[in-house]
């Protein structure tokens, strides 16, 4: 036992003097929170710029009231309007964002005052003969005559009407993604200051219910991911550098030459892996916590999930270090399986933006378990719902440990 305690001081000793490993261990994942909480972890709604070219102006050159009225409508919302005036030329995309020019063209006053006239009559004509339909012939004759010749005339006052729709033109780069979300946006608020214009309400209601009782933010979403995703990679990218360095210095040679048995540097291995992972949760919460006042706690058996996933890809490198003979290789083999599993897993965004192919494909990487099972414990609190992820991190975990020690001969070193 004494053996088994040198050998994991030596490893702990290590790693403490090792940069790299306190930089992409700790360091790194919180710069990513940092980074990720401030763009996606705020209250505060997305801020879309957005440059309005209003044509809709006066002789002297002043904004018409519907179409001023639209614009601050606009910039009421998620939008940051910045007005152009009509000869003012186009500005240039400079690579960094986006430019997208909403265009009001002249007559937009007039046009919007005559369509919702035009409205109005249609829909006092539509209700006079649903009424004349539910009364049926409860009406007398000479009423029916009367209503007849009111609905000639409001034909005639509709014909009257010079109802001609005018197009607004929103213009962007085809390679802009959020074009599309943003033409959206500015239908549903032109749909609700029509509306508005109208003296209407809305007939339908949405309220936003969360079926979970704590209130959670987007931080809080993502942070377990981002455990996951570290601490697979101190596994796959850690542990592989520093059996690397240890090949390469003589390390591990020397101690197969000890009777120290070949469990003893597995197991120190791990302990060092799950102190690792231990702190960087502790970390990542800490800052979340005080960063981002994060609601999330950590349970018993969200860290028996932290563990399960510190067993399996601790196992999976001390396999590929017990396949692959070349210390360079098992580096190398180790940074090819992570950064994929990173990206792919889920780990980072959610599946739903992803093709069907690569969702489908996410199933068989062991990372997507992992950060399934530490989501649903820390998020909804749930073990019936986190326990077939876990099922699935244990039997990695038990199948990749054991080969790993069947795969480990100190003869081999």
């Amino acid at each position: 036992m004494s053996s088994l305690t040198t050998l994991v001081k030596l490893l702990f000793k290590t790693w403490f003097r090792r940069k790299a490993s306190i930089f992409f261990g700790i360091a790194f994942p919180i710069m990513l929170l940092l980074v990720f909480g401030s763009i996606f972890g705020g209250p505060s709604p997305p801020n879309y710029r957005l440059y309005v070219r209003n044509l809709d102006v006066d002789q002297n050159g002043n904004p018409m009231p519907l179409s001023d009225a639209f614009v601050k409508a606009l910039n009421g919302s998620v939008f940051e309007i910045i007005p152009l005036k009509p000869g003012e030329p186009t500005p240039k995309s400079t690579g960094f964002a986006a430019v997208r020019i909403l265009t009001i063209p002249k007559g937009f006053t007039d046009s919007v005052l005559n369509m919702t006239m035009a409205n109005l009559v249609n829909i006092m004509q539509d209700t006079i003969l649903r009424l004349v339909q539910m009364a049926g012939e409860q009406i007398p004759e000479e009423m029916r005559a009367n209503i007849a010749a009111s609905m000639q005339q409001i034909n005639m006052f509709k014909q009257s009407i010079k109802a001609e729709r005018k197009t607004l033109i929103l213009e962007g780069s085809p390679d802009d993604r959020v074009l599309q979300p943003i033409e959206g946006i500015i239908n549903i608020i032109a749909s609700k200051f029509e509306t508005a214009l109208l003296n209407a309400s809305s007939t339908m209601e949405i309220k936003l219910v969360y079926s979970e009782a704590r209130q959670l933010r987007l931080v809080d979403y993502y942070v377990p991911g981002y455990i996951a995703a570290f601490i697979m990679a101190n596994g796959l990218i850690g542990v592989s550098s520093l059996v690397s360095d240890f090949n390469r210095r003589g390390v591990v040679k020397l101690l197969a030459s000890t009777p120290i048995p070949k469990s003893y540097w597995i197991v120190s291995l791990v302990v060092v892996q799950t102190f690792a992972a231990l702190l960087l949760t502790a970390v990542m919460f800490a800052v979340g916590w005080v960063v981002f006042r994060m609601t999330t706690i950590p349970d018993i058996f969200s860290l028996m999930v932290v563990l399960l996933g510190t067993l399996a890809f601790t196992g999976l490198v001390v396999l590929i270090g017990g396949v692959v003979r070349e210390a360079e290789a098992v580096t190398a083999l180790g940074n090819m399986l992570s950064f994929p599993m990173m990206f792919l897993s889920g780990a980072f965004w959610p599946l739903e933006i992803m093709p069907k192919f690569l969702q489908e494909a996410a199933k068989y990487i062991p990372l997507y378990y992992f950060h399934a099972a530490l989501r649903e414990t820390l998020l909804t609190g749930s073990v019936s719902t986190a326990l077939a992820p876990s099922l699935v991190l244990l039997a990695m975990a038990a199948v990749g440990m054991s080969l790993a020690v069947f795969t480990t001969r100190w003869r081999d070193f």
